[in-house]
Formats: structure tokens, sequence, C-alpha cells
């Protein structure tokens, strides 16, 4: 009805990362401009950026971003591809939230420049994400809570959480947001050796509680840089007297960080991504980001002593002698069998895991239904993500950016264009007509006002 607003969009966004800091500067800029009116609301159980302080799994937080800072939550700074001729300035008053202005803002600027722009470690990228989510606050709220159940209802998205006031529940949100890494599949093992598998995504301070002794072996399955990461981790924190054995199908191999592959990852509208043969877009993943790590770390890799690489899959981890776990590894013609006093699992996982756990049997049902495909087929769902990043078919809307690179773009389920992701998520919520912008002033460039989570 002309002159109606429309009502307001209720998002909700599962953990408080890089994903979830480019859509709330997205939401504070659509919001001041009067292009949207969004409700959008990040739970996290732990901290902003808890993947990337270091406390919190995944990363010791020294390790350097393999991509650049310059890919910061606006990047590509491409807003006009959904939002016209409002993207322009959609851009500038997202450069508030830039890596460069958060460096202004915190007085490095200059040291970085210096310096010759370096990568930042996990823990710096962690400062910067939490910098923009004390900053992105009109129709923005950070809860520090953890969500521990999910319902799929008609008129919106149930989520049930727990936080140190109790627990609580929230109803009919337009549309969820599942962000965070993976969660390993479990390696086939004996119950008896479980206390000795670790994952990566358990704090790195769970090994010094193995108390490893000079002598010890360590098993790091995965080929990708969780698997990289923390065989480095080992090597740098216990040196040459625990050696460690890096076990994946293949080699180690580099990223392919060419200008072509680089421009894909920014800009999948340069290849016509989704009208490319699903052979070709797999073999691009395959070749760029599955299972590879970083130039950097793979260099970090070739000079640590006591680091070795076995090729080969994981059959079963079991009792060895001395109190040791046996781990059994098949390779081509032959089976391998070896010792070791610590197992780390680093492979990777299906990033609708935390859906699947979450979700009450009646939703988990209802969802399927009206997929049409079972919520463990990742190939086949993988086919059907939309160009806001959702699932076709469902309403209200399921965004996962992490199941998204097959249909959409190689860039969405990583760091590589965090502004086009926020676009097209976002853009899902914009008015059907925009009304006319506002008069740009300093306190919508800069974005003002700061929040805490609760």
């Amino acid at each position: 009805m002309t002159g109606v607003p429309a009502p307001r969009a209720r998002v909700a966004v599962l953990g408080a990362g890089p994903k979830a800091a480019a859509l709330a500067a997205k939401t504070h800029v659509l919001n001041e401009l009067g292009l949207a009116d969004v409700e959008l609301s990040v739970f996290e159980r732990d901290e902003i950026a808890a993947h990337w302080t270091g406390r919190a799994g995944w990363t010791s937080g020294s390790e350097r971003l393999g991509t650049r800072a310059e890919k910061d939550v606006g990047f590509p700074y491409r807003s006009t591809y959904r939002f016209g001729a409002h993207g322009k300035e959609i851009d500038a008053r997202m450069q508030a939230f830039s890596w460069q202005s958060h460096l202004i803002d915190t007085g490095s600027y200059q040291q970085w420049i210096d310096a010759g722009l370096p990568s930042p470690t996990h823990r710096q990228f962690a400062d910067y994400l939490k910098w923009v989510l004390t900053r992105a606050v009109t129709g923005v709220r950070v809860r520090r809570a953890e969500v521990t159940g999910l319902g799929y209802r008609p008129d919106g998205w149930v989520l049930e959480h727990r936080a140190a006031g109790g627990t609580g529940r929230e109803t009919s949100y337009d549309g969820l947001v599942l962000t965070g890494h993976a969660v390993p599949g479990a390696l086939p093992h004996h119950p008896q050796v479980a206390g000795r598998l670790l994952t990566a995504a358990g704090p790195r301070a769970l090994l010094h509680t193995h108390a490893l002794r000079p002598g010890s072996r360590v098993c790091v399955v995965g080929a990708g840089e969780s698997a990289a990461s923390c065989a480095l981790y080992v090597a740098d924190t216990f040196g040459e007297d625990v050696s460690v054995s890096v076990v994946s199908p293949y080699l180690p191999r580099s990223r392919a960080e060419s200008y072509v592959e680089d421009r894909v990852y920014s800009d999948p509208h340069t290849a016509a991504w989704p009208q490319l043969p699903e052979a070709d877009r797999r073999d691009f993943i395959s070749r760029t980001d599955r299972g590879v790590i970083s130039p950097r770390a793979l260099e970090e890799l070739s000079r640590a002593r006591g680091v070795s690489f076995v090729l080969g899959r994981i059959r079963y981890v079991g009792p060895g002698a001395a109190g040791r776990v046996r781990v059994t590894v098949d390779q081509p013609g032959e089976v391998l069998r070896r010792d070791y006093d610590l197992v780390v699992n680093c492979t990777g996982g299906s990033p609708l895991h935390r859906l699947t756990a979450l979700l009450d049997d009646a939703s988990a049902g209802e969802v399927e239904a009206c997929l049409g495909i079972p919520l463990r087929d990742d190939a086949a769902l993988a086919r059907e993500v939309d160009e806001s990043l959702a699932l076709r078919g469902l309403r209200p809307r399921l965004h996962v950016p992490g199941l998204a690179g097959l249909a959409q773009g190689p860039g969405f389920a990583n760091l590589s264009s965090l502004g086009l992701l926020s676009d097209r998520v976002l853009g899902a919520y914009e008015h059907p007509a925009p009304t006319p912008l506002p008069a740009r002033s300093a306190r919508t460039v800069i974005a003002s006002g700061r929040g805490t989570p609760e």
C-alpha cells in the first residue's frame, strides 16, 4: 500500500565473527540511509571474534591473516550491484568501518604504512572486528548468549538462548544467518582413546594439558589452514623434542593467488560464476580454497623441523603400545600403522552441522519437506543457494554463506568479499521503494555511538 512503511525485518546471526561484523556495519548504514529497516541480533556465546583471539580454538591468535587486511567488512565496495544508484553512498559510508579507519582511530595507521602493510595477526584482526561491532549500532544488537535451540515456523524462526541472566525465547525472525567454522566430523575411533583425540575447534591450551614430553609424537589430521596452524603451533611451542605428522590425502598445496583468482573471489560477476559448468566451479574451489595453505604458512612449515607429512586417509584410531594411540592410515597399496601421544582432527565439516544440532525434530522435518532435500546432503543443498545466500524454497529465510561457494561465488564462504556478502543477505530485506537519501552528515559518515555486548 502506497505510503505505508514496510514492517521492520528481524534477522538473527549466530556467531559474532567477520560475517556478523560485515552484516552489522551494512545494517547500520542501510538503516541510517532509510534503505531498509532491519533489526539485526547477533548471538555470541563467548566473546566477539572468539575464534580469532586465540582463546577459543581454531587459532593461537598469533598466526598472520591469509587474506589482505584491506579486504575488510566493506570490500569490494561495489554496492551498486545490489542497490543501484544508492550503492555509491552506501560504500562511502561503509568507509567509516574500514580497516584503515580502524588503524587511524587506534593511532596505528602510520606504523602499518611504514612497515609495508603487513598482514595482521588473527588477534589484531579480532580487535578490528570488535571495533566494528561497537560502532555499528543503528538497528544492531550484540547479545552475549548461547543459542540452545531453534524452531522453524511459517511466521518466523524461533530462538531459544541461555545467558548469564537465565534462559530466553524469541520468535518471528524473518531471517537466520549461520556463520562460524564447520565443526570437524568425528574420526572413527575406539572409546578408550577418546581422551587423546582433540579437534581444531578446541582451545590450544588443551594441548598443554596432555604434558607432551621430549620424544612425544602428535598426529595432525587435515590438509588446510587449520592443520597447518596446529602443526606450526606444536612445532613453535614444544620445539624439536616433539615431532608432528600431518596426515592428509595429498601433499600440502598452496592457495592460487594470481590476479585472476583473486578477482573471481572478490567479484564472481567477473566470471559469470553461476553460468560456469559445475565441474569447473568445483575444480576452481578445490584448487584455490579447499584443503590449501597460504604461501606464508607453507613457507613456515617448510622451515619447521620435526614436521613431516603422511599421505593417506585415517581408517581408525585405537589403543596403541605404552599408553599411546594407534593411528591406522590407508595409503595407496598399503596400510600404515603408527603410534602417537595425541591426535588433533583438523578436517572439514558441514556448515549445517550447527543447524541440525539445534533444530527440534518437528522443525527439522518441516525444513526438509520445504527444501525437498535432506539436511545431511550438503552436496545437493549447495546447488540450492540463491542470490541472498539463502536456501531456495525456505521462508523465513536461512542464509548459509559457508555453503554458497558452488552456486554463488567462492568468496562467500571465507573473508574474500564480506561487503558483497552483506549486500546479498541484507538486500533481501531492502525496502521495495527506497526513500530518498538523507543529506550527508558527519554523524552518518563517521559512525557514532559505542555499544557493548550484553
